[in-house]
């Protein structure tokens, strides 16, 4: 059987059900990978969340995309090289600028804003949000070689972490992990094989990962297994989602915030919809 039985995002694959999660939560109204991002997708409707992990200099799990706090806050620096502490001082909505406005009501003016820990995340979960309510966890790691090996100072332990604190919130039926890396996938799926794990892609993925996924993870389950691919919605084509189903695997797409797109996705057999725009896309679909 593939991955967990009870697991919310197989369940839908198997019902054939489309999901639509908030990307970074509903980050074209919110600043992103923060908690009133992530509150917003749920006002929205939205079935889940994606947001980004890694770790701080001294180890704790906290929401960023980038690898540097640059681009989204008011600090500079590289993630892995600022302890918590100095993380939680800085404003991540420094940097943030509205895509759109929400189809029911303006953009509200967002002040300092703390960079979120994974913890956290799960908590406004558990509390807020329906019992079936998906977070898709993405951790982040840079490319490996082409031999898969990586770097000393990439084997940080960051998969132990991210399993302890799902264990800990219960949040193993709510979760998918995706990476765009195979040995962080790899090395999550030997601690938890019944959590669902999915494979990122995008044009410029070295051509070698996908060699690695499918030598390393090449069944739908267990400890040898991956249930998802992820592509990047300028890859997706119906004939590869067909394929992606044939071998058990679902579809979850980024980032689609064009309503056209989305039906169409939706009619090739995509469990998944990672969305800017939450709203929109669910508006959409009449979902």
């Amino acid at each position: 059987m593939m991955g967990t039985p009870d697991s919310f995002v197989l369940q839908a694959f198997m019902e054939k059900r489309t999901l639509v999660y908030g990307h970074r939560g509903s980050r074209a109204y919110a600043p992103m990978n923060t908690l009133p991002a992530f509150e917003l997708a749920l006002q929205q409707g939205a079935h889940g969340i994606e947001l980004d992990v890694q770790l701080s200099a001294d180890r704790e799990p906290v929401i960023l995309h980038d690898f540097t706090v640059d681009g989204t806050t008011d600090g500079t620096g590289a993630v892995k090289d600022l302890l918590f502490a100095e993380l939680r001082e800085l404003n991540a909505a420094a940097r943030f600028t509205p895509m759109a406005e929400p189809l029911k009501g303006h953009i509200p003016h967002y002040p300092f804003t703390m960079i979120p820990t994974l913890e956290e995340v799960f908590s406004l979960v558990k509390d807020r949000a329906p019992k079936d309510f998906i977070v898709n966890v993405e951790i982040k790691a840079p490319y490996c070689g082409e031999s898969g090996e990586e770097n000393t100072e990439d084997l940080n332990g960051i998969e132990d972490l991210v399993a302890d604190c799902i264990d800990r919130y219960e949040m193993a039926r709510n979760v998918i992990i995706s990476s765009f890396n195979p040995p962080t996938l790899k090395r999550f799926k030997a601690l938890r094989p019944h959590i669902p794990v999915g494979f990122l892609v995008e044009e410029a993925s070295p051509a070698y990962t996908t060699d690695l996924n499918a030598r390393w993870l090449p069944e739908t389950s267990g400890a040898n297994g991956h249930e998802a691919w992820h592509p990047r919605f300028s890859m997706v084509r119906p004939e590869l989602v067909e394929a992606e189903q044939s071998r058990g695997r679902l579809t979850q797409v980024w980032t689609v915030n064009d309503p056209e797109l989305a039906r169409d996705l939706r009619s090739w057999g995509v469990t998944g919809l990672i969305t800017d725009m939450p709203d929109r896309i669910i508006a959409a679909l009449g979902i």
